[in-house]
Order: structure tokens, then C-alpha cells, then sequence
């Protein structure tokens, strides 16, 4: 199938599809697709490689809910089948720390959270796939810096960070998203953690404010198919881009497209 693992240089690499680079991997129809269902109450669960879970934000009474989801914080760390786990609803910390503990996770997709610590995230050695949806509570980013199997890591509205360094080391990623809200842009110190990510297909930049203003350090990228990114910078900058041998994607392209 598309989403084969390929043995190269020691880890598993997705073979990534033109549209996995044009609309990232978690899209719905070129990328990974979730489960059709939902499933909410811990008596629905059946063990399988994909799972959906609605923890928070149910119809159920308050302290019912409370009651299911700290059931599923106790089953999730032995769910040892389960591969991709998508969390459409508020993840709280509880939830997050849980979820850090199964064991053969490849890949989480969190809608949003109120998480500060995300700590608990190196304990996922074999996590290929990361979305870390609104965040505004993130303290520290640090535990990216140690998942040197992530191919793909997109985050949001990571108000607190600024500093992008952790991630300077995570050399096979193939997919990047650095992305602001609708109402508050994510501040970015600099992109020179990104200059050497020289694996990189894609990267999103939408509603980001990066403080020194250069796009110097993606001129390093020369894998780079698709870029998307807020156009608060000067024109200069972007004009540099235009030499870049394969960027034909997004809302900024070279003039080799």
C-alpha cells in the first residue's frame, strides 16, 4: 500500500505521495484517515491498529465522563496494537500523560489540549507522526528534541514557545507545520533550527511572526515542494525563495514551477 514503511538509514520512512506533500499526511483523504466513528464509552472499545476517542466535551454528565475517561487513562498504556490515535475533543493533561504510554504509538493527532507538559512524549520511541492542535499552554517543547523517529510534526498555537531549537536535530522529517491561530500568531525567534532539515517536503508558516524576519535558512532546503506561509515579511525575503529548484506548492512558489 501507499503507506508502506521503507528500511532506509535505520528507520522507517513514509513513501510520501504528491498529495500527502500538497495537503499534509492527516489529510482526510490523501493521508491517514481516522476511524468513521468516534467512540466515546470504554465498553465500545475493541483493540485495533486505529482509534478515534471522544474524552471530553460529551453529552454525558460531568462526573460520568470524568469516571470513562480516567477508565481509558488506565487500558491505553496496553493497548499494544494500537498504531494511529486521533483525539478530537480538549485533551487534558491526565489524557496526554496516558496517551504517552502506548506502547507501539506511530501516530497522534490532537485537535486541541490543555496540556503545559508534554514531558511525558519521549516515552513514545516509535512516534513517526505528530499534530499537536491548539496548545496555548505549552511550557517547553524540549521532549520534541528526543523523538528521532518523528518524519512529520505539526503544531499550533504554542503561545509560550518561540524558541524552535529542539527540533533543530530531528533531521528525517519530511512534513513541518509551525502554525499560529486564527487570532493569535505563533511567534518563531528564528528559522535557523529549520535550515538543517534538509528532508523537509513541506512546512506550513501560516499566521507565524518570526522575529529576525529572514527566510534565509530555507534556502537550505532543497527537497522543499511546499511551503505555506503568512505574508507578513518583506517581499525581499520572498524573492529570495524564487531560486528554490523545487518548491511548486502552497501560496509561495518558485519561478521553476
Amino acid at each position: 500500500g501507499r503507506n508502506k514503511p521503507s528500511h532506509i538509514r535505520g528507520w522507517h520512512t513514509l513513501e510520501m505521495t504528491e498529495n500527502q506533500i500538497k495537503f499534509g499526511v492527516w489529510h482526510v483523504k490523501e493521508g491517514f484517515a481516522p476511524p468513521s466513528t468516534d467512540i466515546t464509552r470504554i465498553e465500545d472499545f475493541i483493540p485495533s491498529a486505529k482509534l478515534s476517542l471522544l474524552l471530553t466535551q460529551t453529552s454525558l454528565k460531568p462526573h460520568i465522563q470524568k469516571k470513562n475517561y480516567e477508565r481509558w487513562c488506565e487500558i491505553l498504556p496496553e493497548a499494544k496494537e494500537l498504531k494511529f490515535l486521533w483525539l478530537p475533543s480538549k485533551v487534558n493533561q491526565k489524557i496526554f500523560d496516558a496517551v504517552c504510554r502506548i506502547p507501539n504509538l506511530e501516530g497522534l493527532w490532537i485537535e486541541w489540549s490543555s496540556v503545559k507538559n508534554i514531558d511525558n512524549l519521549v516515552k513514545l520511541s516509535s512516534l513517526r507522526h505528530l499534530h499537536l492542535g491548539a496548545s496555548s499552554q505549552v511550557e517547553n517543547i524540549e521532549a520534541l528534541a528526543s523523538l528521532s523517529n518523528l518524519e512529520t510534526l505539526a503544531t499550533e498555537q504554542l503561545n509560550k514557545i518561540s524558541d524552535f531549537s529542539p527540533i533543530a536535530g530531528l533531521r528525517q522529517l519530511q512534513g513541518l507545520g509551525l502554525d499560529g491561530g486564527m487570532y493569535i500568531s505563533q511567534k518563531i525567534n528564528t528559522l535557523e533550527p529549520i535550515g538543517g532539515l534538509e528532508n523537509l517536503k513541506y512546512l506550513t508558516l501560516t499566521n507565524s511572526q518570526i522575529k529576525d524576519k529572514s527566510l534565509d535558512p530555507l534556502l537550505k532546503l532543497n527537497e522543499l515542494m511546499r511551503l505555506n506561509c503568512s505574508l507578513n515579511y518583506p517581499a525581499s525575503e520572498f524573492d529570495k525563495l524564487k531560486s528554490m529548484p523545487n518548491l511548486k506548492y502552497g501560496n509561495v512558489v518558485s519561478s521553476w514551477k
